[in-house]
């Protein structure tokens, strides 16, 4: 616990020093757009660029093309030139400067800084609007554009943060009927969520990381780090009430349920490690921050946990209830295996073990805890047992109905996926941010007074073989004169030349906003039709850059890539599970099972963003455009969170199967024995994300719905419903290995803690002992 302490203090410490840093710059490596910076480069500007401060005098006032308003501008000008890292403020009425307005009463001082975007801090820009004083006492707004808005809009997400571990101590403590254990992941919780939002922040001065990346690692982060320690205090609390001392519980929990919790999580790590096959820094950085977190997370329970549970183990000792409930799952183990003389049951070829003279099996299949299927005698009869209850009633009424189960399970979902099959990629622009805020504000006053396409201007360059006389050479001209003709295009300005003359640039303001699709198609008709017919011959070489061009490019890019991403990952989900349960028929269905809340979830995410139902009770006035890289990202962190429940589902049933060689049974037994803390880690989870909602980034809404989607479906529908009646209908088929694979694969036991006696996680006849562990304290 020291060591951890010591590791927030460093790392505070450190991000006190040196600075969170995030940056919105996208690079695509081999794109048009990319060649467009590059080139781009030649020209001597600002570190920055130009960054907007929109001036606009409210009715009421004198424009801001009178004398006295003009002498308050020039005045504001001069005073924001004297701020640091200013170069150069250039004012409405200078030629190159922002210009007025039709109006007069909107205008723009251009302002050029010595740091790019990622170094804009929210301090500088109250720099530059505080200088900007005089404007203001003549009665003008002032607001930031730009990065500089960017900068000024940066948020916390605390509120978010603060209702999800409110929501998951109130799920933990009616769950475990103590304040203490409901205290303890959120302990971990916190402390790893600490750790891993410094580190992201500290990794922004090595790349470009957007500052949603930490925010949905602190969503994921958090999520994850609440239900592997709940998963482990939950096997503790079973050790606790059989007898077994508090260090000895600890440390069992860790060797048990610590690897299932290793497992889980290099899940997700391996699974947001496809993102990189995407090729885009943007990918890198967005599947590099949720991976921190889940490596923070899995460490914290790792090491943090052990040490708190040895300290605060007695209180946490569960009462008499539990006890009872875990002896009770003993004996009804031991009369399942005694001989009786009850009426037998009808028997489905599923039901049976396998042949005992099946190929392929090895002494060592025999020992306790092998992973080979066990011997076993035909189970015609069973003894009644008490009636089940809870997740036992639901698990025996799929298993009696896997059919109807089945077919109900993917009608639901695919209702709910339906939406997805017209999902397109679109992109953000500062339209879509929150009403009040800098960019938004700044945005909605330009694009009054100058037109929507001047939000987002397109910068075309042109690499020529030979230096230009000047700006009226005649290859020149003619591009200018094409791009001016061109539809779609509301003005060009006049062409620069770099010093050597030989790469000249313009920029051009479409008619349409930056997220309007039909931006898209005029950077596509300037670069398929325009541009080529205008510099045929003359052996320019021309490109379309800017922002509005990179987003379309990162689109473009995303969908040539996604099908190797998809596949990449499906087929890690699949390894790992081939090789955590020895079944390649478990493997693949599990991938498939697994693409059914991801479908749904796409669905939900086009049906409220990309249409607009119910946006408005998100915090959204209307449809928004869903970037690519959100659906991808989703794609990777929902399969990687779907390992969790299945590992913990598919791992009590198959420990039920090895022992008793009942498929039908040892399905029954797995769900009612692990459905009631799969459905609370799942509802802590979902709280979590949904807290999210109370952001102002269109982003960090759409991973909270589409994840809390996704998470609900998948602990309910899909391993609730899907899973057991595809197995209950598979029967021995879902533990068929073929002789090759049996040589190959290795003999793993995720939750195998090294004792043979080892206390199971619940009654096959009821609920998991996770409500009934009630505290001593």
């Amino acid at each position: 616990m020291a060591a951890w302490l010591l590791l927030l203090v460093a790392l505070a410490s450190a991000v006190g020093a040196f600075g969170r840093v995030t940056s919105e710059a996208v690079t695509i490596p081999g794109s048009d757009s990319q060649a467009a910076r590059d080139t781009a480069g030649a020209f001597d500007d600002a570190a920055s660029g130009r960054q907007p401060v929109v001036l606009y005098a409210p009715a009421g006032t004198a424009p801001l093309s009178s004398s006295g308003q003009r002498r308050a501008v020039e005045e504001a000008a001069r005073a924001v030139e004297g701020v640091d890292h200013v170069v150069a403020v250039t004012t409405p009425y200078e030629p190159g400067g922002g210009g007025l307005g039709a109006d007069g009463r909107t205008g723009r001082l251009t302002v050029e800084l010595d740091v790019g975007g990622r170094d804009i801090t929210p301090e500088t820009t109250r720099a530059v609007t505080d200088a900007a004083a005089p404007a203001a006492r003549a009665g003008i707004e002032v607001t930031a554009g730009g990065d500089l808005a960017a900068a000024a809009d940066k948020g916390s997400t605390g509120h978010s943060e603060i209702i999800g571990l409110a929501a998951a101590f109130v799920v933990l403590a009616l769950g475990f009927g103590s304040l203490v254990a409901a205290g303890v992941p959120l302990l971990t919780g916190a402390v790893g969520l600490g750790a891993s939002l410094c580190l992201i922040g500290l990794a922004g001065h090595l790349m470009d990381m957007p500052s949603s990346g930490a925010t949905i690692a602190a969503m994921i982060g958090l999520g994850v780090g609440i239900d592997y320690t709940l998963f482990c205090l939950t096997r503790f609390r079973e050790l606790l009430a059989a007898g077994v001392g508090v260090e000895d519980a600890a440390a069992r929990t860790t060797a048990g349920s610590g690897k299932a919790v290793v497992f889980a999580g290099s899940a997700v790590v391996a699974a947001l490690a496809g993102l990189a096959l995407g090729g885009l820094p943007l990918l890198h950085a967005l599947a590099l921050a949720p991976g921190i977190a889940v490596l923070v997370a899995m460490a914290a329970t790792l090491t943090l946990l052990p040490a708190v549970l040895s300290l605060i183990g007695p209180r946490l000792t569960p009462g008499v209830r539990a006890g009872r409930t875990v002896r009770a799952a003993r004996r009804a183990r031991a009369e399942r295996k005694a001989p009786d003389d009850e009426a037998p049951y009808e028997k489905t070829p599923g039901d049976e073990a396998p042949r005992t003279d099946a190929p392929h099996r090895t002494p060592d299949d025999e020992a306790p805890g092998a992973n080979a299927l066990p011997q076993a005698e035909d189970r015609g009869e069973r003894r009644e047992g008490p009636a089940p209850a809870g997740w036992g009633r639901i698990a025996a009424f799929v298993a009696s109905r896997p059919w109807r189960c089945l077919l109900g399970g993917l009608v639901l979902t695919g209702v709910l996926a339906a939406p997805a099959t017209q999902l397109t990629f679109g992109q953000l622009d500062a339209g879509d941010k929150a009403v009040g805020t800098a960019s938004r504000t700044a945005y909605d006053r330009v694009a009054d007074a100058f037109g929507p396409g001047a939000n987002g201007p397109l910068q075309v360059v042109s690499t020529l073989p030979a230096p230009a006389s000047g700006p009226d050479d005649t290859r020149i001209t003619s591009v200018t004169a094409a791009l001016r003709t061109t539809g779609g295009v509301a003005s060009v300005g006049p062409a620069q030349l770099d010093a050597s003359g030989t790469r000249v640039r313009w920029q051009v303001i479409p008619a349409t906003a930056p997220a309007d699709p039909d931006t898209v198609a005029l950077v596509h008709r300037l670069r398929d039709e325009t541009l080529p017919a205008a510099t045929g011959g003359t052996g320019l070489v021309t490109h379309v850059g800017g922002a509005t061009a990179a987003q379309a490019d990162l689109n473009e890019r995303l969908t040539e890539r996604m099908p190797l991403v998809v596949g990449f990952v499906l087929a890690v989900a699949a390894l790992l599970l081939l090789v955590a349960f020895r079944s390649p028929v478990v493997a693949v269905k599990a991938a498939l099972m697994n693409l059914v809340s991801v479908a749904a979830s796409y669905g939900v995410l086009t049906a409220v963003f990309q249409w607009g139902r119910g946006a408005s009770l998100i915090g959204l006035e209307g449809p928004v455009p869903i970037p690519g890289y959100v659906p991808l990202l989703m794609f990777a962190v929902l399969f990687g969170l779907a390992m969790d429940y299945e590992v913990f589902l598919l791992s009590a049933v198959r420990a039920a199967y090895l022992r008793d060689g009942d498929n039908r049974g040892a399905v029954v037994s797995g769900l009612s024995g692990t459905g009631r803390i799969i459905t609370s880690a799942a509802l802590i989870m979902v709280s979590v994300f949904l807290g999210y909602l109370l952001s102002d980034d269109p982003v960090v809404k759409m991973f909270g719905i589409g994840l809390a989607t996704a998470v609900a479906l998948d602990a309910t529908v899909v391993r609730g419903v899907l899973v057991p009646s595809t197995m209950v209908l598979l029967g021995r088929a879902n533990w068929w290995l073929p002789g090759v694979l049996d040589r190959l694969l290795p003999r793993l036991a995720i939750e195998d803690d090294g004792h043979d006696g080892a206390v199971p996680p619940a009654s096959p006849a009821g609920d998991a002992p996770l409500a009934d562990a009630r505290s001593t304290s």
